[in-house]
């Protein structure tokens, strides 16, 4: 008689899949939010190029009625900031004062947005 094992898969989650999850909370809980585009970008007729945001600055910024606006750079878990993005989110602390959330998971970002939320 054979006997049958059954194991779970092995999910590795995304940064895509963290990504999606982060947006979804942060539109649950009324935030808006944009892309941020980085890079040089040729228009679809092909007569323009449009310049993005610099190399290395966070995938969104995020705005609520009642809170500090902030930028979300999103990360797969386990994954780390380019070296070129540590030196964009350093600058933009240190010229502008602006508050970035870093995350991994989703359960990151609901832990930073509770204590952003009780900032004045």
């Amino acid at each position: 008689m054979t006997r049958w094992r059954l194991t779970s898969p092995v999910v590795k989650l995304t940064e895509n899949d963290v990504e999606l999850a982060c947006l979804q909370v942060l539109s649950i809980k009324r935030y808006w939010y944009a892309k941020l585009h980085a890079g040089t970008f040729k228009t679809a007729d092909g007569l323009r190029w449009l310049k993005g945001v610099p190399k290395g600055t966070p995938d969104y910024t995020v705005h609520h009625g009642r809170h500090r606006g902030f930028l979300l750079e999103v990360k797969r878990p386990g994954g780390r900031l380019s070296p070129d993005q540590e030196v964009q989110i350093a600058m933009i602390r240190r010229q502008f004062g602006l508050p970035i959330a870093v995350v991994k998971s989703v359960e990151e970002l609901a832990a930073w947005l509770a204590e952003h939320e009780r900032s004045p």
